[in-house]
């Protein structure tokens, strides 16, 4: 099952989703080097993720604000 996480900075949240942890980490971190200039720990990443949902959504997609 896809995974899903939300970046929570403040104006941003933007949702990330791969198909494993790994590739959420990388893809998470990825959002967070370039809209942020940082980086977020593996261990904050799969903490908070969860299941995401059978939609076939994209690996990564704006928020819907």
């Amino acid at each position: 099952m896809a995974r899903r996480w939300q970046c929570l900075e403040v104006g941003c949240g933007e949702f990330v989703t791969a198909e494993s942890d790994e590739a959420l980490v990388e893809a998470v971190n990825m959002h967070v080097r370039e809209a942020h200039s940082s980086y977020e720990l593996e261990e904050m990443i799969l903490a908070v993720a969860e299941d995401a949902p059978a939609d076939g959504a994209p690996v990564r997609e704006e928020a819907k604000r």
